[in-house]
């Protein structure tokens, strides 16, 4: 997609590739965290730390495969720029569309990192 369509898509490619990026770095920090409360450095019942950064994998994950940004949609913009197009602020009539979009990958992203939490601090503690 290469052109803002509300409540749908409000970036391009490279700004997709980015949270790809973002999501791919919050992911290794989940392994990490784990890792680190296996080896006994951390007492494994902080295991349920391990929410954050799954959220932040989810969050960044969602937003790249739906080409929808939650930051830009609670300001009323989108940004194509770096995929040869433009950014610029949304029309007020269709600002609602965005935020609630905002809302289903937030709390799809809280969802599934609440899931995969409690499977992880179930079958490790």
């Amino acid at each position: 997609m290469s052109e803002y369509q509300p409540g749908v898509c409000n970036i391009g490619a490279a700004q997709r590739r980015r949270r790809f990026g973002y999501a791919t770095a919050a992911a290794a920090v989940t392994v990490w965290y784990v890792a680190i409360c296996l080896s006994g450095l951390l007492p494994r019942v902080l295991l349920v730390g391990v929410f954050v950064p799954l959220a932040v994998t989810f969050e960044w994950a969602l937003q790249a495969a739906s080409a929808f940004c939650i930051g830009l949609a609670l300001f009323g913009r989108y940004d194509f720029r770096g995929s040869g197009g433009e950014h610029g602020t949304v029309p007020d009539g269709v600002r609602r569309d965005d935020r609630v979009q905002a809302a289903k990958i937030t709390v799809a992203a809280v969802s599934l990192a609440a899931l995969v939490t409690g499977i992880v601090y179930l079958g490790l503690v």
